[in-house]
């Protein structure tokens, strides 16, 4: 799957692709071994692409790919990594672009990790350093921009893909939650019909007035916004990997007050 991306490269479009196709040169590897199937103006840059990136494979340079390749094939770095990708997401302040970090939850190495203001935020630092792929959905626009300004770092330290932009070349555009209603997703009952104003709320609930539920109740809302991720992604890359009820338990049973840390919810 991986290895037949080239919309990235100088000179191929939906025309040249089908072309190549016919020709019988559908991946990296087959252009390397048929350079004579290639035409004069397409065989120079194609075949220094193609090497690269068979070198970054076998390397595996995963940044080399997020980099790289065009919207349309990012899927196909999820269908390649999807079992060493890790999801996350963040709530915050409020609702402008100043608003700062309340809570992070990331899906890593199939366990839910949450990370609280004024609790253990940094450690989401630590956690990134251990990341090999981090996914979201609308991350490009509004998480990692914040994620950077929150901890004063001029870049990520490891690859990132968003989700909303490989969606929509599979035409499903909307918000996460419209999108994963139209694929057949919804997240529990009780947290359904709530949205990013309520997420405010109970922050400032907790912050304000102490109140343990709704502390609870915002990293429980974070955390299935994260866990809606993965079937997302699993649809996209064409992939199965996860058992959805088996996700879902993960939100079941919260205490009142949620120990922060690397834990599962």
């Amino acid at each position: 799957m991986i290895a037949s991306a080239f919309y990235h490269c100088r000179g191929i479009g939906p025309r040249r692709l089908a072309a190549l196709e016919s020709a019988g040169i559908r991946t990296w590897h087959d252009v390397l071994q048929r350079p004579d199937a290639l035409s004069r103006s397409l065989r120079e840059v194609l075949l220094r692409e193609c090497r690269e990136l068979v070198e970054a494979l076998e390397r595996d340079c995963i940044d080399t790919f997020v980099r790289r390749f065009h919207t349309k094939d990012q899927w196909r770095i999820l269908n390649h990594y999807l079992d060493r990708a890790t999801f996350f997401d963040i709530e915050t302040t409020g609702l402008h672009r100043d608003d700062t970090i309340t809570v992070i939850v990331a899906w890593h190495r199939d366990r839910l990790h949450t990370f609280v203001e004024h609790e253990n935020l940094d450690d989401f630092l630590d956690l990134l350093e251990e990341i090999e792929l981090l996914v979201s959905f609308n991350g490009s626009m509004f998480d990692v921009p914040r994620i950077l300004s929150t901890f004063h770092v001029p870049e990520l330290p490891c690859p990132h893909l968003d989700l909303r932009w490989i969606a929509h070349h599979r035409n499903l555009s909307g918000g996460l939650k419209s999108i994963t209603r139209r694929l057949g997703l919804s997240r529990p009952p009780d947290l359904e019909d709530v949205d990013g104003a309520r997420a405010v709320q109970w922050w400032w609930a907790w912050k304000l007035g102490g109140d343990e539920r709704a502390r609870a109740d915002l990293i429980r809302y974070c955390a299935a916004d994260v866990l809606l991720l993965l079937p997302l992604a699993e649809h996209l890359a064409q992939r199965s990997l996860w058992k959805r009820d088996e996700l879902w338990q993960k939100l079941v049973g919260l205490p009142p007050s949620l120990q922060t840390g690397r834990r599962l919810l």
